[in-house]
């Protein structure tokens, strides 16, 4: 009759097996599989509901008994929306937080806030940091705690974060430090065919393209420099826009 009416079961947790746990419903057994058990079931302890009484939704009853399939996702999901209703009005923008990595992929990096039921809010590979060419798995991995702020709650209650908002723009007083030619002394960062990025100061690159290398033709920048060398440096051009500098 539940199986047909969608009604709620009682049900006893009686061990745990691969793939989920057993329980039984006034002497009858039946299966629940772990993803009907907990929403997130690769992280969960299901030894810790041994001996429970919880409610199940029957979703399968076969072989009149003998097969018997139940689970509490239903609940568990109405119960995960209202918890995110909630803390939804826990935050506004603008608002800071700490915040834990929970996945990093090349565009961006999923950020749960213990102090909003964990919701998870996405810093978008732009707001991780002031360098543009910094790669987004250098600078964060999973079990990272950070401090992020909230830039953007959308209709759909996604939650949109910024790292970079927090930290000190290192171009902020490049413009007036380098100015177009004034001498400094850089060190080698990177290498390619094209040229060397010579770094000013920490998140600050700039570029001495191969042919303001030498007043002789290089094939290649490693023919002339090393990786970590220092060298002197003339500011060329300053774009303020794109934050590049061209040296010689």
């Amino acid at each position: 009759e539940a199986a047909k009416s969608g009604a709620l079961v009682g049900g006893l947790i009686t061990g745990v097996i691969k793939g989920g746990v057993e329980v039984d419903i006034e002497g009858l057994r039946a299966f629940a599989p772990a993803s009907g058990m907990d929403l997130h079931p690769s992280q969960a302890n299901f030894l810790a509901l041994l001996g429970q009484r919880l409610d199940f939704k029957v979703v399968q009853y076969e072989g009149q008994g003998r097969d018997v399939v139940v689970t509490r996702r239903p609940m568990l999901e109405a119960e995960a929306h209202e918890r995110r209703k909630h803390a939804l009005t826990l935050l506004t923008e603008g608002q800071v937080m700490k915040g834990v990595v929970r996945t990093v992929v090349e565009w961006g990096a999923f950020v749960a806030l213990p102090e909003a039921e964990n919701l998870e809010g996405l810093v978008h590979a732009s707001e991780v940091s002031h360098d543009a060419r910094a790669r987004i798995t250098d600078l964060l991995a999973h079990g990272d705690e950070i401090e992020v702020q909230i830039t953007k709650i959308d209709d759909k209650g996604k939650i949109w974060l910024s790292r970079k908002a927090l930290l000190e723009d290192p171009w902020g007083e490049a413009k007036e430090k380098y100015k177009t030619g004034s001498r400094h002394r850089g060190k080698v960062a990177k290498l390619e065919e094209f040229g060397a990025f010579i770094t000013l100061e920490d998140g600050v690159d700039g570029l001495l393209h191969v042919a303001d290398l030498s007043f002789n033709r290089v094939e290649h920048p490693d023919k002339v420099l090393t990786l970590g060398q220092d060298v002197d440096v003339v500011v060329h051009h300053f774009d303020t826009r794109t934050k590049r500098i061209a040296l010689h």
